[in-house]
């Protein structure tokens, strides 16, 4: 389920900043999946004030932001794969997207080669997320300077509030005047900001899951994945609970799912069972 699928005559393949880049179909199905219920909202909330677009061209506005936001994120481990010497390819699945890299070693000028160390691994699972949240910031920067109010960044902006500082995206001082305009950057900053909060969870194999087994493995002097799936079991059930008790069945399964690998994985850890 979270492995690299295998290549089929349907991927769309091309290059992007030097990477190799293939993108498989049920990428466009699963995210149009998803993004179904949003673009409905979206066109409810729109046509209250203006002409609205239409569910399905919103839909397919959505796809495409999902598709740069989270290659911008698979961009960021490819590029820190890169610092370290390292080359790999993309891949955008329906389970988000990929950075993978053609070795574990890292290589220096002189040709000299090494094992990637515990804290380079942590730098490249978190520069995946980091690229994403610095492209929500700069979606959310120019929106303001257009002064075009996004739903999404204002929700951020709230979160300043309790420091004393105004929300800069405030409806008050913006507008909604164009409905392209506003749904792309509405689902860009929405999806650059929830994608890599999702990632950086303590639940492996995420983004959060790879940094706790690889500090464990700092701490513990052990590659660190026992203490990773006992997180990412406990982490996972409770994100789970939480998704089910907020009715969104499609996130409570994902987490489910994972948390269910983490389980099985630890079971493999006490060798058969006994009965």
């Amino acid at each position: 389920m979270i492995g690299e699928p295998t290549p089929s005559q349907y991927d769309w393949r091309f290059t992007f900043m030097g990477f190799p880049v293939r993108v498989t179909w049920l990428f466009w199905v699963i995210t149009a999946a998803l993004g179904y219920g949003i673009a409905m909202s979206a066109n409810s909330s729109l046509s209250r004030i203006l002409p609205a677009p239409g569910v399905g061209p919103l839909l397919l506005v959505w796809v495409g932001c999902v598709m740069v936001s989270v290659l911008i994120h698979e961009l960021g481990h490819a590029l820190a794969f890169r610092y370290f010497g390292i080359e790999s390819h993309i891949v955008l699945y329906h389970m988000g997207g990929l950075a993978i890299p053609t070795a574990g070693f890292s290589f220096n000028r002189g040709g000299g080669r090494r094992r990637l160390s515990h804290i380079d691994q942590i730098i490249i699972s978190l520069a995946g997320p980091f690229l994403q949240f610095a492209s929500a910031i700069l979606a959310a920067a120019v929106a303001y300077w257009m002064g075009i109010y996004v739903p999404s960044a204002s929700q951020v902006g709230n979160l300043l509030e309790p420091l004393g500082i105004p929300n800069p995206w405030d409806q008050g001082s913006l507008t909604i005047n164009n409905p392209w305009t506003h749904s792309i950057f509405n689902f860009y900053i929405l999806v650059s900001i929830w994608w890599p909060l999702f990632n950086l969870l303590p639940v492996y194999p995420l983004d959060g899951g790879h940094v706790v087994q690889h500090t464990a493995a700092i701490l513990t002097r052990s590659d660190g994945y026992r203490q990773a799936h006992i997180v990412g079991a406990v982490v996972g059930l409770l994100v789970a609970w939480w998704f089910f008790n907020n009715q969104n069945g499609i996130n409570a399964l994902l987490f489910l799912s994972l948390a269910m690998n983490n389980i099985q994985a630890m079971q493999g850890y006490g060798g058969p069972p006994r009965w």
